[in-house]
């Protein structure tokens, strides 16, 4: 096992790092500050974020003693699940907060952020969307968190008033272009709302994650069945192409007048997030979708195997999206000759990512009721 000391560099991270490319712990939990592994990633460099998610968490609940003391301390008294769940996840990303503050310091807020999500409600509304938020952000109590929220529907509207009250978002569940430009046009109209109002935009960041991989396998198996001529040719392209467009907009949008504005009161730009289908994904595979996703000021989410296993890899190819625009959009003109609407699909993977999210708090809501 690697232990990611100072002197435990790679080629390929200093590639990474070279490109302006982030890595985030992508399968963080109380066990990787226990065993010390989170603080050694990120004195070496390797680590500068994390993302902490209920499925994990749920994990370590269930097969470690890392949280026993914890809810030992809620025997006997009038704590729901929902609750102690947060009470717990708060405390884990404090501690990771704390951990990743310097890095956070030294750049200025770029780098050093904890990602964590709210109790996803079927009846909850945008209000009660941002008091959820509002109250996990105050528990945790630190400048570098983050609250997760779907950029659909709801959410986008609770998203826009948390970045107007300087609550920092991570926007989840974006499989389109289309829900990219929501999410972006989200976080402006949030600082120009905190701006009319006298707050400074640079107390506010946000993040937008993508996971391409859901979406090129959805594609594939249209295209599997497809008897349209070349239609095979296709496979394995659909999440590369939506990236590139995805990025090529990010571009754009920092060349407007509307984000000069924004910039010159001290704002930040908002961040692309790739992340994988599974936190537990082997190492290679890990490795191998970043190799596709390249680009300058992106972050990656990998768990801490695939980080590990960074210090094998040989070094990466470079930037895979910048300049791409045209073969991404002959990659979609034929995947919809080919019968594949990838509009339709991105709307079907949000609502599989909302019933994901449900499934995994339901078995942290258990996981926190054991005594």
């Amino acid at each position: 096992m690697t232990t990611w000391s100072h002197a435990g560099s790679s080629r390929a991270l200093d590639q990474l790092t070279a490109e302006g490319v982030g890595l985030w712990l992508d399968d963080y939990h109380r066990g990787r500050l226990v065993d010390g592994s989170l603080e050694r990633m990120v004195a070496a460099g390797l680590v500068r974020g994390v993302v902490s998610r209920p499925a994990a968490v749920a994990r370590a609940i269930t097969s470690t003693a890392v949280y026993r003391k914890q809810l030992n301390g809620f025997s006997g008294a009038a704590v729901s699940a929902e609750e102690r769940a947060y009470a717990l996840i708060a405390e884990d990303a404090r501690e990771a907060g704390s951990v990743l503050e310097p890095v956070f310091r030294a750049t200025a807020g770029m780098h050093g952020w904890v990602s964590l999500g709210i109790a996803p409600r079927p009846d909850a509304d945008a209000r009660a969307m941002v008091d959820h938020s509002r109250r996990l952000a105050r528990m945790v109590d630190r400048p570098n968190v983050l609250i997760r929220i779907p950029a659909v529907g709801r959410g986008l509207t609770a998203a826009g008033h948390l970045l107007a009250q300087q609550v920092n978002v991570h926007f989840t569940a974006v499989f389109s272009t289309h829900r990219y430009a929501q999410a972006a046009d989200t976080y402006f109209r949030g600082l120009e709302r905190a701006l009319t109002v006298g707050r400074a935009p640079s107390a506010v960041t946000s993040l937008v994650s993508l996971d391409t991989g859901r979406l090129t396998d959805r594609v594939d198996k249209l295209l599997d069945r497809s008897a349209v001529p070349g239609a095979a040719g296709l496979r394995g392209r659909a999440g590369a192409a939506v990236a590139r467009l995805v990025y090529h907009r990010y571009e754009e949008s920092l060349g407007t007048s509307r984000w000069r504005s924004l910039v010159a009161g001290g704002a930040r730009p908002q961040r692309l997030l790739w992340t994988g289908s599974d936190p537990r994904e082997r190492p290679r595979a890990a490795l191998d979708r970043v190799e596709g996703l390249v680009a300058w000021m992106t972050l990656h989410a990998l768990p801490q195997t695939a980080l590990e296993a960074l210090e094998r890899r040989e070094p990466f190819r470079g930037d895979m999206l910048s300049g791409a625009r045209e073969s991404a959009c002959r990659t979609m003109d034929a995947l919809g000759r080919a019968g594949v609407d990838v509009d339709a699909l991105a709307r079907d993977l949000e609502s599989a990512a909302a019933a994901r999210e449900r499934t995994a708090w339901q078995a942290l809501l258990r996981a926190a009721e054991v005594r």
